[in-house]
């Protein structure tokens, strides 16, 4: 029980972490780690909101995904949850909304970690100008119009 003014306990994890955070490298990794966790919760938040918005049941938006109920319901309850990009554009086109690319606009972007900076370095190849009328497909980042 915490009383007032009173600091938390720390757990044995929790000191764990403090110690490994301490350490830069692990700390980026970290910080990559939980940006991705958060912006994936954050989509399925606002997958519910939707949904709660245009007041479907989880079974109405299964029916009309045309999947198990359990699906939409872990898909929108369970903390793990870590859904595909089809699965995400499923239960978007289901409630009537779609993804959009959307700029961080003061937001720092979530930093690759290390590992992937080099692989990516190493194997980098010049890019040929996309052809005209073209234009970058948005899987890197979607986020849904729900507010």
């Amino acid at each position: 029980m915490l009383r007032s003014g009173m600091a938390p306990h720390k757990t044995g994890f929790d000191k764990f972490l403090d110690e490994k955070l301490r350490d830069p490298a692990f700390r980026e990794e970290y910080g990559a780690a939980r940006s991705e966790i958060d912006a994936t919760d954050s989509l399925i938040r606002a997958l519910e909101g939707a949904r709660a918005t245009r007041g479907l049941s989880k079974a109405e938006l299964s029916r009309r995904m045309d999947v198990k109920p359990e699906i939409v319901r872990r898909l929108l309850t369970h903390a793990g949850g870590n859904p595909t990009v089809s699965t995400v554009l499923k239960v978007a086109t289901a409630l009537d909304y779609h993804l959009e690319l959307v700029p961080n606009r003061g937001r720092r972007a979530a930093s690759r970690p290390a590992a992937a900076r080099q692989a990516r370095a190493a194997t980098a190849a010049p890019t040929a100008a996309p052809s005209i009328g073209t234009r970058p497909r948005a899987a890197a980042r979607a986020r849904s119009h729900v507010r």
